[in-house]
């Protein structure tokens, strides 16, 4: 592989990884302000209908975006031009006929699904976000043809849309929806009946409905750019130079064969995550019904300040549940990083692997393993230390939501002990894919999610134990996980893990910052006027103040202590997208060797 082509896939690596980092941040702050807006018992809504979206959307692609990346650039790479044209026109096709069949299968689904999880009120959520899977299947055709073609500048701008229009669209129908006296829900057939709580389901589905929007705009970008760009990187005269295309229906059956075993993991990873959501709210809410008393005197602010009673089990499980979302949300930023380090790692790993340079292979695992753990180490210790502090600065301002944070704070920081293995979960995936032992992460995504499953009937069903014996689940399997992927690395390529590099420096740089940022925040809390600060618009506290103030103090100690324990090397950096320019500038500081 020539120096070139190396740069060219580590640059959109790079260009990918900082579309996913900005679209990840402004899906939060869209999160965030719909749980700050419409309250938990909308987002436990928001978040059942994703949860029935997500697994469909995955089966009805099944593998074939990265199917049509793998072919495209394979045909490429031969020159046969033709056969990449008419595999674009072929693909559309098959993603237009399974959007369809999944925007079906989602409306079929809903009735059945709502019931199931006792939240009949997230109908109108699940409706307003069956259109979306069709719009996104469509745009994973365009995205996976140009991915072959090693252009991610059209998979990134089109994600940046997709994201900004969640965030315009479903501002503007909260406020529309949260605005009005919601009299044209009465309108609407058959759902009239079925709901509750009607402010927050149509508050819910509205906030949906942005999302929806988003991804139409995403793929209006691809269609338009796709119709004024001039053969997409593809000239004439390659067209003239290459050989005839293969008939479509032998391109079409080529793509499907070539995605089958890549679907086999995302239906397992994806259809264990919809059954580990239907599990926590069917638990939930059986432990409830049977133990009502039991979890109100557990949740004494939540039952006083929302007014739940008996009457009132399936407000009372979407309210937990919406919460726990929350925390999951602000969990899940961690891993969004980590994958990166993976993505920017596969081409230096897969070249080494085909030459048999074991050296560079180990070298590599190494970094991504160490670069993961610099990121998770210090998230981790900043969930567990500021779980209170973070939860008040961001959802403290809502009446409705303020009462859950004494109660969810608790899972945050159970959370933070655990992402240490969901931020290596994903990078490690990747180094095997690069490694031709694409089948590891199969085998351990299924003995994962069997604990995961089994976990939650055990301990959600404990009213002792509830909502908090989903971290528990989601722990086991992220250990598990993580545990077999580092044997077969260790078998595979002869790998001796030093942990003193890989974990204790690391550890020690992070330890470093939180104390930092403990003593910072806890100063400001103490010196700070009780009141805060005031403007026009929003009020801080004077401990958000200090949680700010603390978190800022974190990473200036945190970097700073990285060079000082040396707990990141040259290597390192390297591994990085315009890693060898940052290596040097470093080293000419004297802040690695």
């Amino acid at each position: 592989m020539s120096k070139t082509k190396k740069q060219s896939l580590l640059s959109g690596a790079a260009i990918l990884s900082a579309a996913v980092i900005l679209v990840k941040i402004i899906s939060v702050f869209f999160k965030l302000y719909v749980a700050n807006r419409i309250g938990y018992d909308g987002t436990g809504l928001y978040a059942t209908a994703y949860n029935i979206y997500t697994p469909i959307y995955s089966i009805a692609l099944a593998g074939l975006p990265v199917a049509v990346s793998k072919m495209v650039a394979t045909l490429a790479a031969q020159g046969r031009f033709r056969d990449v044209k008419k595999l674009f026109r072929v693909s559309n096709l098959i993603f237009t006929l399974a959007g369809l069949v999944g925007t079906a299968v989602i409306l079929l689904a809903a009735y059945p699904y709502a019931k199931i999880v006792h939240a009949t009120d997230a109908l109108p959520s699940i409706i307003a976000i069956a259109p979306s899977l069709f719009f996104c299947c469509v745009m994973s055709g365009y995205r996976g043809y140009y991915q072959g073609l090693r252009n991610m500048n059209p998979t990134s701008i089109s994600q940046v849309f997709e994201a900004a229009g969640k965030l315009v669209f479903g501002y503007v129908f909260i406020n529309l929806v949260a605005g009005s006296t919601l009299e044209f829900a009465d309108r609407i057939p058959f759902l009239g009946n079925m709901i509750d709580d009607r402010a927050s389901a149509y508050a819910s589905a509205a906030a949906i409905l942005g999302v929806t929007v988003g991804s139409l705009m995403g793929l209006l970008y691809l269609m338009l750019r796709a119709k004024l760009s001039r053969g997409n990187g593809i000239t004439r005269e390659m067209l003239e130079n290459s050989p005839a295309a293969e008939s479509s229906r032998r391109l079409g059956k080529r793509l499907i064969v070539l995605s089958i075993p890549i679907a086999v993991s995302a239906l397992i990873f994806n259809l264990t995550t919809f059954i580990d959501n239907i599990t926590v709210q069917n638990r939930l809410a059986h432990v409830l019904e049977t133990d009502f008393d039991k979890l109100a005197a557990m949740y004494p602010g939540i039952v006083e300040a929302r007014g739940f009673t008996p009457d009132s089990v399936s407000a009372f499980k979407n309210y937990l549940f919406g919460s726990y979302d929350m925390v999951l949300e602000i969990k899940n930023m961690v891993p969004t990083f980590t994958i990166t380090l993976g993505l920017a790692g596969i081409p230096i790993l897969s070249e080494a692997w085909t030459q048999k340079h074991m050296e560079t292979v180990r070298a590599s695992v190494e970094s991504v393993i160490r670069l993961s753990m610099l990121i998770a180490l210090p998230a981790g210790l900043g969930m567990i230390a500021l779980s209170d502090d973070l939860l008040f600065l961001l959802f403290g301002g809502s009446a409705a939501n303020a009462p859950a944070i004494p109660y969810i704070a608790p899972i945050m920081a159970y959370y933070g002990v655990s992402v240490i293995f969901l931020a290596l979960d994903q990078p490690l995936v990747s180094v095997l894919q690069a490694i031709d032992r694409e089948d590891v992460p199969i085998k351990a995504m299924g003995i994962g999610a069997a604990v995961k499953i089994v976990a939650n009937f055990v301990f959600v069903s404990m009213p002792s134990v509830n909502i908090q014996g989903a971290v528990i689940g989601s722990a086991l399997c992220n250990i598990i996980m993580v545990t077999y992927a580092l044997i077969v690395l260790k078998k595979e390529t002869g790998l001796h893990y030093h942990w003193g590099s890989l974990f204790i420096r690391p550890l020690l740089a992070a330890l470093a910052s939180g104390a930092g940022a403990y003593l910072t925040n806890a100063i400001f809390e103490r010196f700070l006027p009780s009141s805060g600060l005031t403007s026009i618009h929003w009020r801080l506290t004077s401990d958000n103040i200090a949680c700010i103030v603390g978190v800022l103090a974190a990473v200036l100690f945190y970097a700073v202590a990285l060079f000082a324990f040396g707990a990141i090397t040259k290597e390192d950096v390297i591994m990085l997208p315009k890693g060898r320019k940052i290596a040097k500038r470093l080293e000419k500081w004297g802040l690695i060797g």
